[in-house]
């Protein structure tokens, strides 16, 4: 009988993280946006200087300029963070190909060594992020990972393998082909379902959406 306040209480805490919670719904999603957080800056950093830069007539900004631009314009972050986010974002999701989605959940420090180290290629990249999630899926912890990537990286530094040009080109294709149907999800993995809303979602006082071209019915 002892045990049955902690069986309650358990199944209460249950019920709150009941799949069709709003709630969790919520808390699922800020999760993943505070995980991909580092890897959208650099997206954003990477897309908004080619913007700039694109019908300039003028002595173009260089990247590295305008990253220190940012950095003094926004000093919450350091020089180095927005490095860091750029180099990951370009040479991991638009070198490599891979998905922003299968990549924020690996640690964002392995990653940027990873996209850091000049002498690895996109595919010697692809295999050690590989590596890296099924080491995490294995349940091997933040040293052993860390140690495990310093070995790989130190070895492709003594042997580094050049990278064929024709697959240079195939790889920026498919990278590409990702980039016209966004960057977000892989699809790979099974699609996740829509998330089901609770069925008293409309009474909990969240106002509805209007759209602008919706017109009252006459009365």
């Amino acid at each position: 009988m002892s045990k049955m306040p902690g069986l309650k209480k358990w199944r209460n805490q249950m019920k709150f993280f009941n799949p069709l919670s709003l709630a969790t719904f919520e808390i699922k999603e800020s999760i993943s946006a505070l995980l991909s957080a580092r890897i959208r800056v650099g997206q954003t950093i990477y897309y908004s200087y080619k913007q700039m830069t694109r019908y300039s007539k003028k002595a173009k900004m260089s990247q590295s300029q305008y990253l220190h631009a940012i950095a003094l314009a926004y000093p919450r972050l350091s020089l180095r963070t927005y490095q860091r986010a750029l180099a990951v974002f370009e040479r991991l999701v638009l070198d490599t190909g891979l998905w922003i989605s299968d990549l924020e959940e690996l640690d964002f420090t392995i990653l940027a060594r990873v996209a850091e180290s000049k002498y690895l290629n996109p595919y010697n990249r692809r295999d050690l992020v590989a590596d890296v999630q099924k080491m995490m899926n294995a349940g091997h912890g933040y040293k052993v990972i860390n140690e495990s990537v310093s070995k790989a990286l130190e070895f492709y530094k003594k042997y580094p393998k050049k990278w064929p040009e024709h697959m240079e080109q195939v790889d920026r294709r498919m990278a590409d082909v990702k980039l016209n149907v966004g960057l977000a999800q892989s699809k790979i993995d099974e699609m996740e379902s829509p998330p089901q809303l609770p069925a008293d979602y409309f009474d909990l006082g969240i106002p509805g959406v209007v759209f602008p071209w919706d017109k009252p019915e006459p009365e």
